[in-house]
């Protein structure tokens, strides 16, 4: 299996981005998804984007930075019940924490949450409900969102590649000048949580 290509992210928030949305559908016909979400969230680090989207561990690092642009790299993808290996290993240091003991050889997802996740002060649980356009656009992939943040509405934009001179151009076709503000810093936005010295 080829490996997955970490791709450049640019991404903003609003409370409303209803002209953006205008444009991509100049531009592009959407494919439309809604989903839930959990996003945990780690005071040690902003580097990290964890989220379990139906049952499924998903985590993605931050690996670089070029003109504004987040480049970032799946490293896991994993159903649940999830080894204690991989939260010991993978999961825990891609949220820049030292593993807890682990018990069980292996956790239920409810398991993980409750007697894993809440054990520890230093993570968030945060419930994410998105209604996704998604649009094709040459190089680029690009999605305008309706986001509920635990119950807190939010508009988002993204573009993302694997090509950073693609992602900058299409950036700038559609008028966006607001700074590069990921996921995880918008829920810790949200939730009154502080920036982190490790994120940008």
């Amino acid at each position: 299996m080829d490996e997955i290509k970490p791709r450049y992210e640019f991404r903003v928030w609003s409370d409303t981005l209803a002209s953006v949305h205008n444009r991509l559908g100049l531009m592009a016909q959407p494919r439309t998804a809604e989903s839930e979400e959990t996003y945990l969230i780690s005071s040690a680090t902003d580097k990290c984007n964890t989220k379990i989207p139906a049952a499924l561990m998903d985590i993605k690092v931050l690996v670089a930075e070029d003109r504004g642009l987040e480049q970032w790299k799946p490293i896991l993808k994993g159903g649940f019940p999830l080894e204690s290996s991989v939260i010991a290993t993978q999961v825990f240091p891609s949220l820049e924490l030292p593993p807890p003991a682990l018990p069980k050889s292996e956790y239920e997802l409810g398991e993980f949450l409750d007697h894993v996740v809440r054990a520890d002060a230093r993570l968030g649980i945060v419930g994410v409900r998105k209604t996704r356009y998604q649009f094709s656009i040459g190089a680029c992939a690009a999605e305008y969102a309706q986001i509920m943040i635990n119950g807190v509405p939010r508009d988002t934009v993204a573009v993302e590649s694997v090509d950073p001179d693609a992602v900058l151009q299409l950036v700038r076709e559609l008028g966006i000048d607001d700074p590069n503000t990921s996921y995880i810093r918008e829920i810790k936005r949200v939730l009154g949580w502080g920036p982190q010295q490790s994120g940008s």
